[in-house]
């Protein structure tokens, strides 16, 4: 182990130290995307599972006093009653890359035991340009059949909108810019699909959600390789600089100096200095031609 007593230098240790960090921090990167990847999946999923089920009544497929569950998403459910209140504007929503508002209005709808239940509806969407030019198509009148998915409430935004919007999908928000009040209120919202009547006018819906998978789980394992890689580098350096001592230490195994080249002009100086040398000898020993 002694050829590799200079990785306890300075410079190699500062060395490692970088290896290390950078290594641990592709294997967070690539943790961080692989869980994006399973996020992804389980949506997915529930698209895949949920999205074309046959509708059922909304007490059949969720308990309407508790917040609508994560397994939940994306079933069609079945509610009777009547629209109430007036609409509010959902703010900053792209609906297929364009921009565009939400429209957002509550629905009482009449429960198995002949109470009410407040349910906050998505009735569709219209673009940003028009929105203040042109007015929003009215809901159906009078008792309504509705057929809806399933969505989770979103946290209160912590900014007010102007008048008549909101920037979250969350109920009591929207309740309380339509000046609407219940006392049963699902925590959740639903995207109306049919209405029995049907509007005059309807509203753009929702394209079905996208199901690929993204490049997440490529990426992660990209990053891992980085991490790996880092490593490796650093050991290969360390032992092409061992090798590269090794061949330059000598039979005693200390390493040797490296020999100095003689520059050419220093070699052609000492060749005139012999031949200037010679010249003076011969001309204080002249040779007798007696």
């Amino acid at each position: 182990m002694s050829r590799y007593r200079f990785v306890l230098s300075r410079n190699w240790l500062l060395g490692a130290l970088a290896a290390v960090v950078l290594a641990a921090t592709c294997v967070w990167l690539g943790t961080w995307q692989w869980g994006r990847h399973e996020t992804r999946a389980s949506s997915n999923h529930l698209v895949e599972v949920n999205y074309d089920a046959e509708p059922a009544p909304l007490d059949e497929v969720v308990d309407p006093t508790e917040p609508v569950p994560y397994d939940a998403v994306w079933r069609r459910v079945e509610l009777t009653g009547h629209y109430a209140g007036s609409d509010v504007l959902l703010r900053n929503r792209p609906v297929d890359g364009r921009p565009a508002v939400r429209v957002l209005t509550p629905f009482v709808a009449t429960t198995p035991d002949g109470g009410e239940l407040t349910v906050v509806v998505d009735r569709g969407w219209i673009t940003t340009a028009t929105q203040d030019d042109v007015a929003v198509p009215e809901p159906p009148a009078g008792e309504v059949e509705l057929v809806a998915r399933l969505r989770q409430a979103e946290p209160p935004a912590d900014r007010e909108a102007p008048p008549g919007q909101v920037y979250a999908l969350a109920p009591e928000q929207v309740l309380e810019v339509a000046e609407v009040t219940g006392e049963d209120v699902l925590e959740g919202y639903v995207h109306a699909v049919e209405h029995r009547p049907a509007p005059a006018e309807a509203l753009p819906q929702f394209p079905r959600p996208e199901t690929t998978t993204g490049s997440h789980l490529s990426y992660a394992f990209q990053w891992w390789v980085f991490a790996l890689g880092g490593l490796v580098g650093y050991l290969i350096l360390v032992r092409r600089e061992a090798g590269e001592r090794a061949a330059q230490a000598g039979p005693s195994g200390h390493r040797e100096r490296p020999r100095v080249r003689r520059r050419a002009d220093e070699d052609e100086d000492a060749l005139i200095e012999a031949q200037l040398a010679q010249r003076r000898a011969a001309a204080d020993h002249p040779v007798d031609a007696s």
